[in-house]
C-alpha cells in the first residue's frame, strides 16, 4: 500500500526549511521522506533546546530569549504549532546555527572562541596562584573522524573544541608539578590535581605534610604519599567559576592509563544534545561528519 499524501503542502514546509538551513537548495522536491523528516526533527530540536541562531541577513549570531524557544513536540509531525515556528524563524530572519562559535588560537593549540578566552583567562589566574596549567597540551580541538586509539573518544567535545587536555609530563618525574589523588563522584572513578606551587616558602597554596594526601602514580600503577610541600587543588581552582569539569576515569584506567582522563578538563556550559547539534555550532554540518564516517545514529547520540 502506497503511503498516504501528508495533509501539508509539503513543498511549502520544505522550502521554509531550504530558507532556514535544515534543507539544502534544491531540497523542496515535494517528497516528503527521510530526508526532510530528519531535517525537521533537527529544526525543532534547535528551536526547543537552544538559545542559538544565526542571522541569515548579517551571518552573524542571532541568538535568541528564553522565551522564544518552541514548545512543541520535537518529532516529525508538521501541525499547525511546527508551521508557527518556521514561519516565526523566517520573520526574524533566523537560520540554522551553523558555525555559531569560531575557533580560536590559544598558546599550545585552538578552541572554541568563547572556551578559548575563559580558558586564557585561567591560565592567567592559576599563574597568579602559583600553580600553572600552561602549554604545551596533551590535546585541544581535534579534526572530526572516527578513532580507534585507545581511551579516545570518536565523540570528544575536544571535536567541538570545548575540551583541553592539559600536560601529562607534569604528572611525574623529571619536572613533578601535579600530584593526582584517586575519589569517586559516586558513579566512577575521579581525580582531584594537587600542583606544586612555584614559591616553596609559604607565599603561596597551602602547606601539605607528607601522609596528608594519598596520591596516585600511574607509572607505577601504586599508591603514595604527597611530599611535605606547598600546593593548591588545581581542580577546585579550575571548578571554581562553574565554567570547566574534570571527568571520569573510563572502564579499565587501571591497567590501561590512556582511560584514566586525569588530565581533560571539559567546558561545562550549555551542552547539547546531541553530537550533531553540537558540531553544527562550530561549523560541521551533517554532510561534514557524514564523509568523514560517521552515521545518522551517531550524529543523534549524546557528545563526550
Amino acid at each position: 500500500m502506497a503511503n498516504p499524501t501528508p495533509a501539508f503542502d509539503v513543498k511549502l514546509v520544505q522550502g521554509k526549511l531550504v530558507t532556514i538551513g535544515y534543507l539544502p537548495a534544491g531540497g523542496d522536491d515535494g517528497k516528503w521522506g527521510g530526508g526532510s523528516k530528519r531535517a525537521l526533527i533537527r529544526f525543532k530540536r534547535r528551536a526547543a533546546k537552544s538559545l542559538y541562531r544565526i542571522s541569515q541577513a548579517t551571518g552573524g549570531p542571532a541568538d535568541c530569549a528564553g522565551s522564544d524557544l518552541f514548545t512543541g513536540a520535537v518529532n516529525d509531525t508538521v501541525d499547525a504549532a511546527t508551521i508557527t515556528e518556521l514561519d516565526k524563524w523566517i520573520a526574524k530572519k533566523w537560520k540554522a546555527p551553523l558555525g555559531r562559535f569560531a575557533f580560536k588560537d590559544i598558546t599550545g593549540g585552538k578552541l572554541r572562541e568563547d572556551v578559548a578566552d575563559e580558558w586564557t583567562k585561567l591560565v592567567t589566574r592559576i599563574k597568579g596562584l602559583g600553580g600553572t596549567i600552561d602549554s604545551p597540551y596533551g590535546d585541544t580541538k581535534r579534526r572530526p573522524g572516527r578513532t580507534s586509539k585507545s581511551g579516545a573518544s570518536s565523540f570528544s567535545f575536544h571535536i567541538a573544541g570545548r575540551a583541553i587536555d592539559i600536560d601529562q609530563a607534569l604528572g611525574g618525574p623529571p619536572n613533578h608539578r601535579y600530584y593526582i589523588k584517586k575519589e569517586s563522584d559516586g558513579t566512577g572513578t575521579v581525580w582531584r590535581i594537587y600542583c606544586k606551587t612555584d614559591k616553596q616558602d609559604g607565599a603561596q597554596g597551602k602547606q601539605y605534610k607528607k601522609g596528608d594526601v594519598e596520591c596516585w602514580s600511574f607509572w607505577g600503577k601504586k599508591a603514595y604519599q604527597i611530599p611535605e610541600g606547598y600546593y593548591i587543588d588545581l581542580t577546585a581552582e579550575i571548578e571554581a567559576s562553574g565554567q570547566f569539569e574534570r571527568i571520569r576515569a573510563q572502564t579499565g584506567w587501571e591497567s590501561n592509563t590512556n582511560k584514566s582522563e586525569w588530565w581533560h578538563f571539559q567546558w561545562k556550559p550549555d551542552k547539547q544534545e546531541t553530537f550533531g547539534d553540537e558540531l553544527e555550532l562550530v561549523g560541521y554540518s551533517e554532510k561534514d561528519l557524514k564523509a568523514v564516517g560517521y552515521t545518522e545514529a551517531d550524529l543523534d547520540r549524546k557528545p563526550g
